[in-house]
């Protein structure tokens, strides 16, 4: 019996959480560990957009750190560059990958170092003053495991 109660809250929240932001969906959500002496990290996720309407992104938040910036890489000349967006759009029907080399979410400030594997809330932030919240997994920069 108490499983079923488990399950059920756990259906709920499951569809508390989707149910204002139905049209995003945010999957594979990871945080990159880095020295404790390094105030700064990048998050990477999926966003899918299931609505018909293009979904412009503005921005993000993270409680663990003083702000949050969406940036984009590109190759200027010989030298890889990394330029804060004001929108990322994610076209109806479509899905966007954050990852490293190309989107992500910087988070500044970090108010206290990270540990691998813990859960970290963040948000991101819609035109229309929306807040998408997830949570992403602190993993280290090089996913390999070595036996």
């Amino acid at each position: 019996m108490p499983v079923n109660i488990v399950k059920l809250t756990a259906m709920v929240l499951i569809f508390l959480t989707n149910a204002a932001f139905a049209e995003v969906e945010i999957s594979d959500a990871t945080i990159r560990l880095l020295p404790p002496s390094v105030p700064n990290t990048s998050a990477y996720f999926t966003v899918t957009n299931t609505s018909d309407q293009d979904v412009s992104l503005v921005g993000g938040s993270a409680d663990i750190a003083e702000k949050t910036e969406l940036h984009n890489h590109f190759m200027q000349g010989e030298v890889m560059r990394m330029e804060k967006q004001d929108a990322v759009v994610i076209p109806a029907g479509e899905t966007v990958k954050f990852a490293p080399g190309g989107l992500h979410m910087m988070i500044f400030g970090l108010k206290q170092p990270l540990k691998k594997e813990q859960i970290i809330p963040l948000a991101l932030i819609t035109k229309d003053g929306q807040q998408i919240n997830f949570s992403a997994v602190v993993v280290s920069p090089n996913q390999h495991h070595h036996h």
